[in-house]
């Protein structure tokens, strides 16, 4: 117990902290989003049938990688250069928003090109067409996120999301419970967009900064290839998430992609944990390394390390009550999803330990070589995806989800070790959650035949007493000098 007092009153841990009281926002808005539309996917599953919520998947898969490509990593970038250049703001903002609409509207017109060319069925066309409009509409999402991220507004950016987020559900839950089509049910998705995006840019030009359009071409063209390693960056994050649900679609169809996703709803909650963080810590690290680069360093190194140490009691608790969840929840024709969600979990602390790591990377303008990494990483998921899928179907684009995770921990961990000063080494970084994780398999192992809920119970207490109760995080530990 003193371990964790000294957590919570030292001026150092205050200061690392600090961080939780941003995140705090986006943390419960994200919460709230996620516990409220797991209702609404499994109402969908169950109105709208396998196939049916396939396609409705599929759909929201091209809205979020339509959304990155016009995005163009505008987003990681906008924050940074808002913090570094308090007297630019205006001109700043107005490029952003600028370059935001540009790129979305050259994606619309070359999907609406594929769509004339490769014509689908009319129903998957029109939910397209619907998906299409909320990705454009993303763009003001994206530029306004920049601007709440670089002034720290992150309760305002809770509000509206969650705002966005109710009339999305109820507008969703009407349309299926009317009986409507799952065309009726991407509008209200794309209402839900139309109605945050609104809310963001009125609250963003009133209270915050203007948007300027005084700026030259030389300017304009700065940002552009300041941006473009972020932009790269962006497009390949978003492979790494979703081209599994693309490539599915291709050679599994619309049943498997529905199985897939119903695994991915639940995935998707703790996916928030990573984008979160990444959202949060980047600001305060930019300040950080600006004004004390050995406070900077000191301050990404136990986040790096602490998020890494509390993903894998995360990800082991939702391995063993997966089963239950979805047998509880979901149909009974989504009974593949369960082992499908136990392997997928497990890409979670890995990716929290990914964003920390590619943060400070940004921050200390090594944004090149933290792209680089993030390419590599699509890369090789793309191509896991397509072998393991074809061979073994969802299970295999699980697989390749958490080996193509654990590539990207490995580069970024080897470059991080290049701007951290020597010491950081694998052993102080993994050592300790690894070991501590064994145990805790090994006491649920033990107790597994008390049932799933004793068996977690005991892995859990196996884990906390290996990791002193919060006393691994204390920076004189053994563990935090390794």
């Amino acid at each position: 117990m003193s371990n964790i007092r000294y957590l919570l009153k030292s001026r150092e841990a205050a200061e690392r902290f600090e961080v939780l009281k941003h995140s705090g926002y986006l943390l419960l808005a994200r919460l709230f989003a996620r516990l409220a539309s797991l209702p609404f996917q499994l109402y969908a599953a169950a109105r709208l049938g396998v196939p049916l919520f396939g396609v409705f998947a599929f759909t929201l898969a091209s809205v979020e990688m339509l959304s990155a490509l016009g995005d163009m990593g505008l987003s990681r970038f906008g924050a940074r250069e808002l913090v570094r250049h308090e007297d630019r703001r205006a001109p700043l903002a107005g490029m952003i928003l600028v370059m935001q609409i540009l790129a979305s509207a050259l994606l619309t017109v070359v999907v609406l090109a594929v769509l004339v060319a490769v014509p689908p069925g009319p129903t998957k066309r029109d939910v397209l067409l619907l998906g299409l409009a909320a990705a454009f509409v993303s763009s003001f999402i994206f530029t306004t996120d920049t601007i709440f991220t670089a002034y720290q507004r992150f309760s305002a950016s809770a509000v509206f999301a969650v705002a966005g987020r109710v009339v999305y559900l109820a507008a969703g839950f009407a349309a299926l419970k009317a009986g409507y089509s799952v065309v009726a049910v991407t509008g209200a998705f794309l209402l839900g967009y139309l109605i945050e995006s609104g809310l963001r840019m009125a609250y963003s030009g009133s209270r915050l900064t203007s948007f300027s359009f005084g700026f030259s071409r030389r300017e304009l063209t700065e940002v552009v290839r300041g941006t473009a390693p972020f932009a790269l960056s962006a497009i390949a994050t978003l492979v790494y998430f979703r081209v599994d649900t693309l490539i599915m679609e291709w050679l599994r169809g619309d049943i498997a992609v529905g199985i897939y996703n119903a695994a991915y709803s639940f995935f998707a909650f703790f996916v928030w944990a990573p984008i979160i963080l990444a959202r949060t810590l980047l600001p305060g690290l930019t300040r950080r390394f600006a004004s004390d680069p050995d406070d900077g360093e000191a301050a990404t190194w136990f986040w790096y390390r602490a998020v890494g140490l509390a993903g894998v009691p995360l990800a082991f608790t939702v391995t063993m009550i997966a089963g239950p969840l979805i047998r509880t929840l979901m149909p009974s024709a989504f009974a593949g999803s369960i082992v499908t969600l136990q392997i997928l979990i497990w890409s979670i602390p890995m990716l929290m330990m990914v964003t920390v790591g590619f943060n400070t990377l940004v921050v200390t303008d090594r944004e090149r070589a933290a792209a680089g990494s993030t390419v590599v990483t699509a890369i090789i998921i793309a191509i896991l995806d397509f072998f393991l899928i074809h061979y073994f179907g969802v299970r295999g684009a699980a697989v390749a989800m958490v080996a193509a995770t654990a590539i990207w921990l490995f580069q970024v961990h080897r470059l991080l070790g290049r701007v951290l000063a020597p010491g950081h080494g694998a052993a102080g970084a993994f050592g300790l959650p690894v070991a501590a994780g064994l145990l805790m398999a090994a006491a649920a192992g033990l107790t597994s035949g008390l049932g799933v809920w004793v068996s977690l119970a005991a892995g859990l207490a196996a884990y906390a007493a290996a990791t002193g109760l919060g006393g691994a995080l204390r920076p004189g530990s053994t563990w935090m000098r390794l």
